[in-house]
């Protein structure tokens, strides 16, 4: 038979057992709660901490960010102004190509007319020449003249030079066969436009020399000028020794802009020097006529001096020899009344 009283110690045991593993998990609860509690509160801190850092740094990066976006903010708005400035520029850039592309075509259209005219050509040609002789101060009507009549013809200018002599020079601008001749795309067209080039040149030659711009019993020069207003016609021409030949055997002297500025200078430089000649020879003139007055001025002067001369030895006489032989005959009266009065006491 069992003891009852091992059954009971047992149950007891048991119990106890059982308050003591439930009193050690409600002390593992609170322990455990308690560190839950004090690890959430050094959590909670450590996140305030970290938070706060956090937040610190949050506060200049975003500063910083804030200033770097800022500075480019304002980079940008120079950028935009700046573009905007160069944008108001540029539009009046285009208005002004605009203009000036407007003025190009109607300066180019009236080039193209000017080209297609015979007399606007010529005109152009004339116009060139003018400048070129108010370079040098040339003045109508003295210096040159424009479309006079010599002979029967009417040269385009005529130069006056010194001692009454006269140049002729007519102005042409040979462009149509030149024009051609430059656009032409195969060597076989060029060669074809060259020569009526040479031709048409050789007709210019030929009409001026038919005029009758030389004639030097008429106190014109022996050659005329015929000046090509354009210096790059005027360079294939001098490229073409058969114009050249023809030219000289015609006396005709072709010209362009560049050789006519110094044929003008030679002229400007003659007429100058035949001018300082000129009062050179007046001042020479009057240097003559200064000697020949000088030399009478002195003879009149030794005359003068001759006579002065005379005159002073006439005085010297009259102060001396006539002055004694009047004090002789004073003496005499003076003594003939000193005696009378003598006689008398």
């Amino acid at each position: 038979m069992e003891n009852p009283f091992s059954i009971s110690y047992l149950i007891f045991f048991l119990i106890l057992l059982v308050a003591t593993l439930f009193l050690i998990k409600i002390i593992i609860q609170n322990l455990a709660l308690k560190a839950l509690r004090e690890n959430q509160k050094s959590f909670l801190e450590l996140a305030e901490q970290s938070f706060q850092k956090l937040r610190a740094s949050s506060n200049e990066d975003l500063d910083s960010k804030k200033t770097a976006i800022e500075k480019q903010l304002s980079q940008l708005n120079a950028e935009l102004d700046k573009l905007k400035t160069n944008t108001t520029e540029l539009k009046t850039n285009i208005q002004l190509s605009k203009e000036q592309l407007t003025s190009l075509t109607e300066t180019t259209n009236q080039l193209n007319s000017v080209l297609s005219n015979n007399q606007k050509r010529g005109q152009w040609g004339e116009r060139q020449a003018e400048d070129l002789l108010q370079h040098f101060d040339f003045q109508e009507g003295i210096n040159y003249n424009k479309q006079t009549s010599e002979g029967g013809d009417r040269p385009d200018f005529t130069f006056y030079l010194p001692k009454g002599k006269r140049l002729n020079m007519d102005v042409k601008f040979p462009i149509s066969a030149f024009q051609s001749y430059l656009d032409a795309e195969s060597k076989s067209e060029q060669e074809s436009h060259l020569k009526q080039f040479n031709t048409d040149i050789k007709t210019h030659l030929k009409a001026i020399a038919k005029r009758k711009y030389i004639n030097p019993a008429d106190d014109t020069l022996d050659y005329c000028i015929m000046f090509i207003s354009n210096e790059g016609i005027f360079q294939i021409v001098n490229q073409q020794q058969d114009l050249l030949d023809l030219a000289k055997d015609l006396s005709i002297v072709i010209c362009g802009p560049t050789s006519l500025f110094a044929i003008l200078s030679l002229i400007r430089q003659s007429v100058s020097s035949f001018h300082i000649e000129e009062r050179a020879k007046i001042i020479q003139k009057d240097l003559l006529k200064f000697q020949d007055e000088w030399e009478k001025y002195k003879d009149k002067m030794a005359s003068v001096q001759t006579k002065m001369d005379q005159a002073g030895k006439a005085l010297e006489e009259a102060q001396g020899t006539r002055t004694r032989a009047l004090e002789r005959p004073l003496q005499n009266i003076i003594s003939h009344e000193i005696d009378s009065h003598k006689e008398r006491l």
